[in-house]
């Protein structure tokens, strides 16, 4: 018996002193990453990867447990925002994801897990453009404290998760390819744009504020001088800033003199004449920036660049609620290039 005893404990020690090596020589952190390419927008795959609300749409967990309990918290898509899940713990478990930082093309999130064990993991989502595709990429780090990382040697976690990262960038692949939008057909036509002489408001402005933007100048003109009204409302474009998500714009009207009384807020400009290269938009605004893209490749093509580019609205939103029915003329007025 004692034989035994002695036997156990060398045997006991001998496991000790091996789970000690291996903790040492295995990793603590270990990084599990797949890729795919999407034959769609970067921006489309980017808007399925950022917004927890969307993940079911493509989440290997989701699909295999769609009745777990999911409760969103934050503005979706910004850094701060999160999903906790509820799921059978034979499953998906419980835990939470947030989101730590989000740039145009990476995501940055924290996932902590509370069933059926408690752990940690650090992950990053990231689509980047790729010959004409995207290139969507998932990787996790999980991190193992020491002893325990020393299991790493009977478990394979880049091939058990592995596979729930290939499967869900194959359903990302899948929907988002599915729901492809046609580039509209552009055409692009020379026109002689005529003087104009408008009334309106012309200010420098945030993107997120251009719809109210536009809404108060163009009520800001009918309400003054509704009667001096010759045109279609419009936008004139002279700077549109990237970097800092802003424009320098005028909203107002094509009018007919400068003869009546204006208010503060409101200003004369000219537009014209001038050689344009044209295209007519049909439908919602969703496409617009395909249609400027269009026309700044044609311009450069011929070493023009544009002095002003001008929305004229033919017809939008207050004339039919229906956006498949509106009309917008694009005008890009030519000046030489440099």
């Amino acid at each position: 018996m004692k034989k035994f005893v002695r036997f156990l404990v060398v045997l006991i020690l001998i496991v000790i002193v091996a789970v000690l090596i291996l903790a040492r020589i295995e990793p603590n952190d270990i990084l599990i990453s797949r890729h795919i390419l999407i034959k769609a927008p970067k921006d489309s795959v980017f808007e399925q990867m950022i917004k927890y609300k969307n993940w079911t749409n493509w989440s290997p967990w989701y699909k295999m447990e769609p009745t777990m309990k999911i409760t969103y918290s934050g503005t979706d898509g910004q850094a701060g925002s999160s999903y906790h899940w509820v799921g059978d713990d034979k499953k998906t478990g419980e835990g939470e994801m947030t989101t730590t930082a989000v740039n145009d093309t990476e995501m940055d999130f924290d996932v902590h897990y509370s069933k059926p064990y408690d752990g940690t993991a650090y992950g990053v989502l990231k689509a980047e453009d790729n010959a004409g595709m995207t290139k969507a990429t998932w990787s996790f780090t999980m991190h193992t404290a020491s002893p325990w990382n020393a299991m790493s040697i009977f478990m394979n976690m880049d091939k058990m998760l592995g596979g729930d990262f290939e499967n869900g960038l194959s359903n990302l692949k899948q929907y988002v390819e599915s729901r492809v939008v046609p580039p509209p057909v552009i055409e692009i036509k020379e026109v002689d744009y005529p003087a104009h002489l408008f009334e309106g408001v012309r200010k420098t402005i945030s993107w997120a504020d251009l719809t109210k933007f536009f809404s108060d100048s163009y009520r800001l003109v009918r309400k003054d001088d509704d009667e001096n009204i010759n045109g279609h409302q419009a936008g004139i474009f002279y700077t549109w800033d990237t970097a800092n998500k802003q424009a320098d714009l005028f909203a107002g009207f094509p009018v007919k003199d400068t003869s009546d009384l204006i208010d503060d807020d409101d200003t004369f400009t000219y537009a014209g004449p001038a050689k344009a290269a044209m295209a007519v938009e049909i439908g919602s605004y969703s496409k617009s920036m395909q249609y400027h893209n269009a026309l700044r490749k044609y311009l450069a093509g011929k070493g023009l660049k544009p002095s002003a580019v001008i929305e004229e609205y033919m017809i939008g939103p207050k004339q039919d609620p229906d956006s498949n029915k509106w009309v917008t003329n694009i005008y890009y007025l030519e000046t030489p290039g440099p």
